[in-house]
């Protein structure tokens, strides 16, 4: 269930892009707190880079939303790479509801623990997205991979290391 390759380079664009404006605002977030450092560049940055991870995930959204009919349903029903999908909708999942309880629940009490599972997951997406790749590559080149020993004939569809017809028939009065 190979991505067609606009598609594919642009979802791999934008999770690069959310990947890399994530992990640069966690650097960015915890040097601005540094006394010695310019924090108010880092702060600057930090919003930048959040505001670049905003926009990134809105595309994300609209991407996964177009993926469902496009890979997940097609793959859900020819069983195809279940297991890291699953886990990748999974994790899109939390990640989103994360994202969600980031913006709008305003308890600072949970902000901190929201913001650990976010973070945690979304470091962890390129080794999914990867292993969803490696996977579904792998049992697409085991399902091409020719049998060994049996070529068929195109006008028979018999293998071409079958008995010949003469064979049979000697086998089968044997047989009878």
């Amino acid at each position: 269930m190979r991505l067609k390759g606009a598609f594919r380079f642009a979802l791999y664009a934008v999770f690069g892009l959310l990947f890399v404006s994530g992990a640069l605002w966690i650097l960015a977030d915890q040097m601005k707190t540094r006394s010695e450092l310019d924090s108010d560049a880092w702060q600057q940055a930090a919003a930048l880079l959040l505001s670049t991870h905003g926009g990134a995930a809105m595309v994300t959204l609209m991407l996964l939303g177009a993926l469902g009919p496009m890979h997940v349903q097609r793959a859900w029903r020819a069983r195809k790479n279940l297991a890291t999908g699953i886990v990748s909708l999974v994790m899109y999942g939390l990640l989103i509801a994360t994202a969600f309880g980031l913006y709008y629940v305003g308890s600072e009490a949970l902000r901190p623990w929201i913001s650990l599972v976010h973070i945690v997951f979304g470091l962890g997406v390129p080794a999914v997205i990867t292993a969803h790749i490696l996977v579904g590559r792998a049992s697409v080149a085991i399902v091409h991979q020719p049998v060994r020993g049996q070529r068929a004939t195109a006008a028979t569809l018999v293998p071409s290391d079958a008995p010949a017809d003469g064979d049979l028939v000697g086998v089968m009065s044997k047989v009878g």
